[in-house]
């Protein structure tokens, strides 16, 4: 069974830390990292489109993108390119990108249902995560895909990994319809990424039920396996009950049956005995692999666990 690691922006600060990470999947035989290059539409690689991230700002000469491809080839370890799409900025203390060159200072007008600043929700909602480029606007996308087309070209990555590859909740959109912005980007995206890289795998990590995906958020994910677009799914299946893991892994896989497919779990801390049975439920509702989020290198013990389930 394949394993796979989400690796979140923080953890490849850092030449260190890439090291570490690439020491501890080889020692666990885990071949693939989906490593976090694009949190909030900034930039943890070198970048013309984007500003450089601002926690990379003490070593501006450090290149984590590069230094994961180098460490991941002397390794043997499929290194994949995460980019959230359209959510674009968030932060625990309410401010704003410090670069004007960010998207959300320099391009207002891209931003969902004209967000106004400093952090207004556009839809009053509970759940409002921070601020979304809008899928409806053409701008918005073209520049997203010319970021990503731009890391595929001029990284060795295995794959290139969408996250968050949809609305925030369908209270956002201006209708429901509005489900087709969001599959145009992923559409054009297998073109124009595959165009820059040939053989790229194109992933996504999506809600693992279909009919919440439609319904809530807009992302209609079975249409992109269906038609060739993305090449292996994600869904996550962060739930406690391993029953429950099971029951949305099974009925992601009916819904897109000749797609390749990592069952997404959560590392719950000192929870491994849960993690061994849901790596088997992913295996037994269909999954080709699983993958973990997130890896840390306090956590080394579920890393034990997860690669030798």
């Amino acid at each position: 069974m394949e394993k796979a690691l989400w690796v979140v922006r923080d953890k490849i600060t850092t030449p260190g830390a890439i090291d570490d990470l690439m020491a501890d999947a080889t020692t666990r035989g885990i071949q693939d990292v989906v490593a976090q290059v694009r949190g909030r539409g900034d930039a943890y690689f070198a970048s013309t489109l984007e500003p450089r991230a601002e926690e990379l700002a003490s070593d501006p000469a450090f290149d984590p993108l590069a230094h994961l491809v180098r460490a991941g080839a002397a390794v043997g370890v499929r290194v994949h390119a995460w980019a959230n799409v359209f959510f674009v900025w968030s932060s625990a203390s309410g401010t704003l990108p410090r670069s004007p060159a960010h998207l959300v200072n320099r391009h207002p007008e891209w931003l969902l249902r004209g967000q106004a600043l400093p952090y207004l929700d556009p839809a009053g909602g509970s759940d409002w995560e921070g601020i979304y480029a809008d899928p409806k606007d053409a701008g918005a996308r073209e520049h997203t895909l010319a970021v990503f087309t731009d890391i595929v070209a001029r990284y060795r990555v295995e794959g290139f990994h969408y996250d968050y590859v949809r609305y925030p909740q369908v209270t956002y959109a201006s209708s429901s319809d509005d489900h087709t912005y969001v599959s145009a980007l992923v559409r054009d995206g297998a073109t124009r990424l595959r165009d820059a890289r040939p053989g790229i795998v194109i992933s996504a990590a999506v809600f693992p039920d279909p009919d919440v995906a439609k319904d809530r958020v807009l992302q209609r994910w079975p249409d992109w396996a269906r038609e060739g677009w993305i090449d292996l799914l994600c869904p996550m299946a962060y739930r406690k009950d391993t029953g429950t893991v099971h029951a949305l892994l099974g009925k992601a896989r009916k819904a897109a049956p000749r797609t390749r497919m990592w069952g997404g779990l959560m590392a719950y801390p000192g929870e491994r005995g849960l993690l061994r049975d849901q790596v088997r439920a992913a295996k037994d509702a269909g999954c080709e692999g699983a993958i973990l989020f997130a890896y840390d290198v306090t956590q080394r013990d579920l890393l034990d666990v997860f690669a030798a389930s």
